[in-house]
């Protein structure tokens, strides 16, 4: 009975963090740790039961969860260049649309170094140190990456309620200078579905925030474009801002919220919600809070060689944001299993300190 009440409990704790800000790193971890004891529950539960359907269940996950120790490499290798072959072919070849492409080498770049190390381990000490080493740090950037996934995808369950004040667009770069890009109207249309939904409802329909400042090779503001966008789609003017000085995430959540207080007496009871491409919610999130802009995200669809490509543009984002605090976590690492792999192969180095 003890763990069904830790779970309880937890269960409360972890929905208590994550309904008071959604837009945490932290909130993956957590999530992760309710997993854990969820699944040892079940486990519990089906000893002391014998319920057959909670035993099939939890041999599927299971088999599920070994399969995917065993093939996930290679899985996440094929998805790399499936990736990277249809963002050059479909999108041009770019610094951005490399990422997927470099992941895939690495990739196979580890894998051989890893035969070779297997088969030479005593004879190359020097490879098999290198090995450790990247292992190592690879290891603490699959945790780090597995935390951004789960918490980008809780923080995707969120369903916004059609009684929003305002709703932000995020830009994105504009196609010949002067025009929304596909991207970009995906995300003007997803934020115009939740505006038709709020009016359909008899509700008075939010106020367009479109935000985006000029590029250098800008006709004209992200902002300005988005709204002549949103204006053929048969959005009245009088509905409609434009936020057309920023040149960033952090900026689009900073002036947006400065130009709504500059409309309102009093933000604290305001519904505010933005919309970007799927990919990009959980980091705009973030910056969302940093901007202290009281407001939750929701992402419109992309195609998924896409998807997977900026998923890990922005998870390097999210690694540059605190570079300090992770290289600091690495060379901690590095050392304990340094001094794990010493004790165990070299345990009589170790005795002449002690």
């Amino acid at each position: 009975m003890l763990i069904y009440a830790v779970n309880l409990i937890y269960l409360l704790f972890f929905l208590l963090v994550y309904l008071q800000d959604r837009r945490r790193l932290i909130n993956g971890f957590l999530f992760f740790i309710l997993l854990m004891i969820s699944g040892l529950s079940l486990v519990m539960l089906a000893g002391e039961t014998g319920n057959p359907f909670l035993f099939f269940l939890l041999v599927i996950i299971a088999m599920a969860a070994v399969l995917l120790l065993f093939t996930g490499v290679f899985i996440i290798l094929a998805i790399s260049f499936y990736s990277a072959v249809n963002l050059l072919r479909k999108e041009g070849r770019s610094k951005a649309n490399l990422l997927s492409l470099l992941v895939g080498i690495g990739i196979l770049l580890w894998l051989v170094l890893g035969m070779v190390s297997f088969k030479n381990v005593e004879i190359n000490d020097v490879l098999s140190v290198i090995m450790l080493v990247v292992n190592t740090i690879l290891l603490y950037l699959l945790l780090v990456f597995s935390n951004f996934i789960l918490s980008s995808f809780i923080y995707g369950i969120y369903r916004p309620f059609f009684r929003q004040d305002y709703m932000i667009v995020l830009g994105s770069g504009l196609m010949g200078g002067n025009r929304v890009t596909p991207l970009l109207a995906g995300r003007i249309d997803r934020a115009l579905k939740v505006y038709r939904r709020q009016a359909d409802k008899k509700k008075k329909p939010p106020m367009l925030i479109m935000s985006g400042g000029k590029g250098g090779d800008e006709q004209i503001a992200e902002g300005e474009a988005m709204k002549r966008y949103a204006l053929e789609q048969g959005i009245p003017e009088d509905r409609i801002l434009v936020e057309d000085q920023s040149e960033n995430t952090y900026e689009n959540m900073l002036f947006s919220r400065q130009l709504i207080e500059s409309r309102e007496a009093d933000m604290k009871h305001l519904h505010i919600l933005f919309s970007t491409s799927n990919y990009h919610v959980f980091r705009a999130g973030i910056y969302a809070r940093k901007a202290e802009l009281k407001a939750q995200g929701i992402g419109a669809k992309t195609k998924f060689y896409f998807w997977y490509n900026a998923l890990l543009r922005e998870y390097v984002a999210i690694l540059a944001m605190h570079k300090k605090t992770h290289i600091v976590c690495m060379l901690i690492l590095l050392v304990i299993v340094g001094l794990a792999s010493l004790l165990i192969h070299h345990p009589d180095i170790v005795t002449q300190f002690i």
